[in-house]
């Protein structure tokens, strides 16, 4: 069994969250932050997040700017995959971890079999669970209302479209929530609230003149999670905590604008000692301004309290996607403080006989990283092993190496289809990160905010998907058009490859 000696072990210590009697109290984040900050001004963004005191931000709109960000900002630590910033450690779930007996935590293709949360280690040996999600945006609730739509057609939009999003997370989140694990979960839902939308409030926003059920908050309540703006201010008129949209930027308004609040931080297994509102300077509703405002939405922060759970064997790869010849960081934890080790095997692989690198018999803290290199390492897939001082596995991770030269390959089925028949493309060396997403475009059109029809990859590195013609805002015409690899939720474009569709 090879040792790797590349790099030693690096002890890493930052100052925990106060921790007393079990309870630890949390500054908690969430914030779309418009492509990547950069619309008005990205130091402004920056010293946003920095003056929030925030130990975890939930990012929406990263534009691949969530590391840069979180360095800029002083957050050392970062989960890619969910655009989490964080003060604290963050660890993901062990693959195939499941939160009961017999089950998979989360019914999802994609994240390469690891559940959507991420483990936060927020006192030494306790943990709770995060999850941050941008649900789409089309077809917007408000928006329907406003031009015309029945109450009916809303909810019947939302049910298919972003309560079919947010079901897996709801019903995975439930045995974590039901076992007395702290969850949190921030985002930009694109759904107004329930709570807001009752008959007391008609006419406190634009476009509400109706009561409504809005379906995919009612599901996080039936999850056990409370609205953390809403549980502190319960005054929904006093306080309508409207965070879309300051305007473009603030105070250019687009004329009939739907503002609403759809930026949410829900909590379970936790107290909410107070939320705020920030954005635009001057407007009642907010509670700390800045000038200029730096994004679309206003950020919404919440103060809880915490008693964390003990924490599983965890272990984390950063980052994900390694360029041969380059290192990544591997952190690690045994319950009870154990010894602990890592082994480096092809996918899959045997830790007992099939390690190719590994660190062994690290002493045992609560926040320890070490740095590895690629040498000896291939091009391919790859797994991390967490062993005890035994050698038994305790836990495990997927990584891969790509070639110094590597690129994302997009490759379709046929090259040509028929107007109505799906589309089936297959794609090898993506980053895997959580919305890696594929498009249709109209061949000729260099405006990638142009797509007509999109799916995410499911965050896997090498896969094969199906878009079917009810994923179409509409048939596609018969014509040459391009299918796009993008990174992560934003416009960068990895890989394309011309198809065509005929009569």
């Amino acid at each position: 069994m090879a040792r790797s000696v590349l790099a030693p072990a690096v002890l890493t210590l930052l100052a925990a969250p106060a921790f007393a009697e079990g309870e630890v109290d949390l500054r908690i984040m969430s914030f779309n932050i418009w492509y990547g900050g950069v619309q008005v001004s990205q130091p402004q963004l920056i010293e946003v997040i920095r003056a929030s005191g925030a130990d975890i931000v939930g990012l929406q709109e990263p534009d691949g700017q969530t590391a840069a960000i979180a360095a800029a900002a002083g957050y050392p630590y970062v989960d890619l995959r969910r655009h989490i910033i964080s003060r604290v450690p963050l660890f993901d779930p062990k693959l195939g971890e499941r939160t009961d007996e017999g089950q998979a935590p989360y019914p999802l293709a994609g994240l390469d079999a690891d559940a959507p949360h991420v483990w936060a280690m927020v006192a030494p040996g306790h943990v709770i669970a995060l999850g941050n999600l941008h649900l789409s945006s089309d077809p917007y609730g408000p928006d329907l209302l406003r031009d015309g739509s029945g109450t009916d057609e809303v909810v019947a939009a939302e049910t298919k479209v972003r309560l079919a999003e947010i079901e897996p997370y709801a019903a995975g989140m439930e045995p974590l929530v039901a076992r007395g694990v702290p969850v949190i979960v921030t985002g930009d839902f694109n759904s107004p609230s329930h709570l807001d939308w009752t008959e007391a409030a008609k006419g406190s926003r634009p476009q509400q003149s109706v009561a409504l059920p809005w379906p995919v908050t009612q599901r996080m309540e039936a999850a056990g999670f409370a609205d953390a703006f809403r549980a502190a201010h319960p005054d929904l008129v006093a306080r309508p905590g409207i965070s879309y949209s300051p305007g473009f930027p603030w105070p250019l308004q687009v004329e009939g604008e739907s503002m609403d609040r759809i930026d949410y931080i829900f909590a379970a297994n936790a107290t909410v000692r107070g939320a705020e509102l920030w954005g635009e300077p001057g407007n009642p509703d907010v509670d700390r301004g800045f000038a200029p405002w730096p994004s679309d939405h206003r950020a919404v922060i919440a103060d809880l309290t915490v008693t964390p759970a003990p924490a599983p064997a965890l272990l984390a790869v950063e980052p994900r996607l390694v360029p041969e010849g380059g290192t990544f960081l591997v952190r690690g934890y045994l319950p009870g403080d154990a010894v602990w080790g890592v082994r480096i095997v092809p996918r899959g692989g045997d830790a007992a006989s099939q390690t190719v690198t590994s660190v062994e018999g690290l002493t045992p803290t609560w926040n320890r990283a070490f740095r590895l290199s690629t040498l000896g390492l291939t091009p391919g897939p790859w797994d991390a092993v967490l062993i005890d001082e035994t050698g038994e596995e305790q836990a495990r991770t997927r990584f891969s190496v790509i070639g110094r030269d590597g690129k994302p390959v997009l490759s379709p089925a046929s090259s040509s289809v028929k107007t109505g028949d799906p589309v089936t493309v297959s794609w090898t060396g993506a980053p895997g990160l959580k919305y890696d997403w594929i498009g249709v475009f109209a061949a000729g059109d260099p405006n990638v905010y142009n797509y007509l029809a999109f799916a995410y990859t499911g965050a896997v590195l090498d896969g094969t998907m199906t878009l079917t013609p009810d994923l179409y805002y509409d048939t596609l015409a018969p014509g040459d058009y391009v299918l796009r690899l993008m990174a992560d939720d934003h416009y960068a474009v990895l890989a394309e490859t011309p198809f065509t569709v005929t009569e």
